[in-house]
């Protein structure tokens, strides 16, 4: 082991030569041992394989009356307001609109914005009347956060369903929704955190999935209680809307002067396929078909250093940008790979489609080639293979050098999402209506059926 290594009876060279053998025999060996010295408290960790939410730490108070709504999110910050969390607000604004009193809850760690910041962002986002949400914070011990017998929650990733586990037999009410923006479980291998977030599923919640696709892929895996076809009825979904105003083509004619390629790269999101669109990029930019291309990583907040790659290519990081000058930034390229091993289809392809782009991104599950096809003219589908993402990507470039014609959005989805969230929003307002409604003890199911909406 490595701290046997830095004892003081074995000397540098011996060490060095020790490690060197040990990064060529076995690259994972090495990188596990130098984590051990170099961030001990997180090697001790990853040896038990299991993301263990602290509790929520709550105080029901029977005289506060009213059935508010708990959206739980694990913290929230500036940085933290990409595509899924930016849902999870726009829902929630909605849902207070139809005037249920919405609060937003950390379950982690307390907010890292303002009410002020966050009202600012909402308006940026929404626009319109925004409600007050206030944000409040279940992650410390020493200042429970005091709820309702009545109050409702809505949990928004599988951590935040697992701590409501102890809670919810505090409550009148012991459904709760559920926000499924991905088939979390699939986030880890086979391991406790994956039996943990399958958990989830068979949980007594109201799911609300964010595309049609990715509630076709629960069913068909039958997945806890999507195992019963009679769950339907408990389903509301949504297919995401493309925002207009920020996704768009460019008003301009000018034609760049460099072609540009954006790597969405996000190595610590494996399902981003962070190594293979990396190898294909490798594999693609030996073509001279891509002698004048230029090569951006966008995505992840911690940045990727320069890489270099075949013809003389550079994969070099661009920085994090906000919501608006990401927009920008999509107009600004002609091809972005975003390489998405889920049912969903991400984002950044949709909102390049819209910008007038090519988006080059892979099949999985129910996302077919017919069904990306159907969605857009600017996705270029590919297999989840290094060969097929390089094969695409050239593709796509093709399809840009031959051309000079101005950039068309091509998108057949909503542009606005007061279209696709206030049906959604209305609908769960009177799922938690009816649900308050019901006597304490007696069983939801034959008051609450779905198809009363």
């Amino acid at each position: 082991m490595l701290r046997s290594l830095l004892s003081k009876g074995a000397t540098l060279p011996s060490r060095l030569r020790a490690q060197a053998a040990l990064l060529r025999r076995d690259p994972q060996a090495f990188a596990l041992n130098l984590m051990q010295v170099t961030h001990p408290a997180l090697f001790r960790k990853r040896l038990i394989d299991i993301m263990n939410p602290a509790p929520l730490h709550l105080r029901v108070d029977p005289s506060l009356a009213g059935n508010r709504l708990n959206v739980l999110n694990p913290g929230l910050s500036a940085e933290g307001m990409t595509g899924g969390p930016n849902t999870i607000l726009n829902l929630a604004v909605r849902i207070a609109r139809t005037g249920i009193p919405v609060r937003l809850v950390t379950t982690v760690s307390p907010s890292e914005v303002s009410e002020a910041w966050l009202r600012t962002h909402l308006a940026e986002l929404l626009g319109g009347d925004i409600p007050d949400m206030p944000i409040a914070t279940a992650s410390v011990a020493a200042a429970p956060l005091t709820v309702g017998p009545d109050e409702i929650f809505m949990a928004t990733h599988w951590t935040t369903a697992q701590q409501l586990k102890p809670v919810l037999p505090q409550m009148r009410v012991r459904q709760f929704l559920y926000m499924l923006q991905e088939f979390e479980a699939g986030f880890y291998a086979w391991s406790s955190n994956y039996a943990l977030a399958l958990e989830t599923y068979g949980m007594d919640f109201w799911p609300i999935t964010n595309e049609r696709l990715l509630a076709e892929h629960f069913f068909a895996q039958a997945v806890g209680r999507f195992a019963d076809p009679e769950f339907r009825e408990r389903l509301t979904t949504f297919e995401p809307a493309i925002d207009s105003r920020v996704f768009h083509p460019s008003t301009g004619q000018a034609t760049p002067q460099r072609r540009r390629l954006l790597f969405y790269a996000r190595p610590s999101n494996h399902r981003n396929l962070f190594g293979i669109g990396l190898e294909a990029l490798r594999l693609a930019s030996e073509d001279p078909a891509m002698a004048e291309w230029e090569l951006l990583a966008i995505g992840g907040r911690g940045g990727v250093p320069e890489i270099a790659l075949a013809g003389g290519h550079v994969l070099r990081p661009a920085p994090w940008r906000g919501y608006v000058a990401y927009g920008d930034q999509l107009r600004d390229a002609d091809v972005l790979l975003a390489p998405m091993l889920s049912p969903h289809t991400g984002y950044p392809a949709l909102e390049m489609a819209a910008c007038g782009g090519i988006a080059v991104t892979n099949v999985f599950s129910v996302k077919t080639f017919a069904a990306l096809s159907a969605l857009s003219d600017n996705i270029v589908a590919t297999e989840a293979t290094v060969e097929g993402m390089a094969a695409g990507v050239l593709r796509a470039v093709r399809m840009v050098n031959s051309t000079d014609s101005p950039r068309q959005g091509s998108l057949n989805l909503p542009n606005d999402w007061a279209e696709t969230l206030d049906p959604a929003a209305t609908r769960l307002a009177k799922v938690m209506r009816r649900l308050a409604a019901v006597p304490s003890g007696q069983s939801h199911e034959p008051a609450l059926s779905a198809r009363t909406f």
